[in-house]
């Protein structure tokens, strides 16, 4: 009986320590945190205006940022979010708490300035070809006559801004922003008033230009250099020579004054190294080309050659000796070399034409070449020295008094099958001494022809 009242005895003290333990268990341990909760989760707040959003439920310890505090600021009082509306647009505010509960407000700050004097552009979008500029009026942006605005562009780079005022019949009017596109693509344009906060904002396309020069070929000496103007393109710019060793070339960006403006082009700047001829390919970023045909002559070199191609002496130069016209000269000018007393011999090289009087009253020239001479001009070699002459099969056209009294011709040679156009004094004065060589078989076709016929001493074909 006694162990029996021990037993029992002992049961009740382990049933009462296991009660007492999960007793602990159940309020020693800690509670899980309250969800954060708030009165609103998005407000509307007007410019310079506050407003209160209650926490309605958490764990205290309350801390508050604002996603982007141009837009709007906060502050945690009590239980309590205070938000100060600070310029127009949108922004999160993130509540959390001592347990890292977090709760988020949407807000949105619209402007309290009556629409016809809220700060706007004329126009909502622009579109741009690369290069072009265009303006855009700006409204309600000054105060007492002075404006403090800044802009944001994106992406960077894009376009350029510039603040300018407004002309109207001669008169200054309100402001306009001058917009000019730098890259192809779209850019948005992000204006904002920093005297009140307000902001506004236009769209800008940017389309890709042409790539256009001033000149598509030019001309230099060895050791100098010229500049082309881009006059419409993509930046950013390459550029390659076909031969570095004739001319090299790059890209540069010049400003200059234009109107009292400044005006900013991009030029391709060409070295001349050593005489001869090089293209320097032009590209953009949008990969149009365009190619740029130099002609590089040496320091020394006497003939001055137009873009057209046309030969005419250097001022001050001088012509002596045989002489070879350039690559690039087509034609010979009127009275480019008339009276020269140097010159002994002429390789007119690529020349198609000699001018009027090129040649005429040369005392010490006897002969020239040409094998893709087509026009000799009126009185091109009258009254010259010339001893021989060879007129290529190209040749169609020769001019009054073109060969009027050579003294000292004695052979003419012809290689056209028909007798290119004479005129009725093209060969005056040659009769006494001079032979007309023509090719078999045509010897007949050049008597027949009234210019051609009794201008010579005699006609004969030549040998096989």
């Amino acid at each position: 009986m006694k162990n029996l009242r021990f037993l029992t005895l002992g049961l009740a003290l382990i049933a009462l320590l296991f009660t007492a333990c999960k007793k602990d268990d159940n309020n020693g341990g800690e509670q899980a945190p309250q969800r954060l909760t708030l009165e609103k989760s998005a407000v509307t707040v007007k410019q310079t205006e506050s407003a209160i959003v209650r926490i309605t439920a958490g764990n205290g310890g309350y801390k508050v940022e604002s996603a982007d505090k141009n837009i709007a600021t906060a502050a945690i009082e009590q239980n309590n979010v205070k938000i100060t509306a600070i310029a127009e647009g949108q922004t999160t505010l993130t509540v959390s708490d001592a347990k890292g509960q977090k709760a988020a407000i949407a807000v949105t700050v619209e402007s309290n300035i009556d629409p016809s004097e809220r700060l706007s552009v004329e126009k909502q979008t622009l579109t741009l070809v690369n290069g072009e500029e265009e303006v855009n009026r700006i409204l309600n942006a000054e105060h007492n006559g002075n404006m403090n605005l800044s802009f944001t562009i994106s992406p960077a780079g894009s376009v350029s801004i510039t603040v300018e005022t407004r002309i109207v019949n001669g008169n200054p009017d309100g402001k306009n922003l001058r917009v000019k596109a730098l890259n192809v693509g779209t850019a948005q344009i992000a204006i904002k008033d920093n005297t009140n906060n307000q902001t506004t904002s236009f769209k800008v396309t940017v389309t890709a230009a042409e790539l256009t020069v001033a000149t598509a070929t030019t001309e230099i000496e060895t050791e100098a250099t010229t500049e082309v103007r881009i006059n419409t393109g993509n930046p950013n710019y390459t550029i390659t020579s076909s031969a570095d060793n004739i001319a090299t070339a790059e890209v540069k960006e010049k400003t200059e004054k234009v109107a009292g403006k400044n005006d900013t082009h991009h030029y391709v700047i060409i070295k001349g190294v050593a005489a001869g001829t090089a293209t320097i390919t032009l590209k953009d970023s949008q990969n149009k080309t365009v190619a740029i045909t130099v002609a590089v002559k040496s320091k020394d070199d006497i003939f001055e050659i137009s873009n057209e191609g046309e030969v005419t002496l250097k001022a001050g130069a001088k012509a002596e000796g045989a002489i070879k016209i350039p690559d690039a000269g087509k034609s010979i000018g009127v009275s480019a070399f008339s009276g020269n007393v140097g010159i002994t011999s002429v390789n007119l090289n690529n020349v198609t034409k000699i001018g009027k009087g090129a040649f005429q009253l040369t005392k010490k020239l006897t002969t020239f070449s040409g094998e893709k001479l087509v026009e000799i001009g009126q009185a091109a070699f009258a009254l010259s020295s010339i001893t021989e002459a060879t007129l290529p099969v190209t040749v169609t056209t020769i001019g009054n008094m073109a060969f009027m009294n050579c003294q000292n011709l004695t052979k003419i040679v012809c290689k056209r099958t028909t007798p290119p156009t004479a005129q009725a004094k093209t060969f005056n004065g040659l009769k006494a001494k001079t032979i007309l060589y023509v090719p078999q078989g045509t010897k007949a076709a050049y008597e027949a022809d009234a210019n051609w016929k009794d201008k010579f001493k005699e006609i004969k074909e030549l040998e096989q």
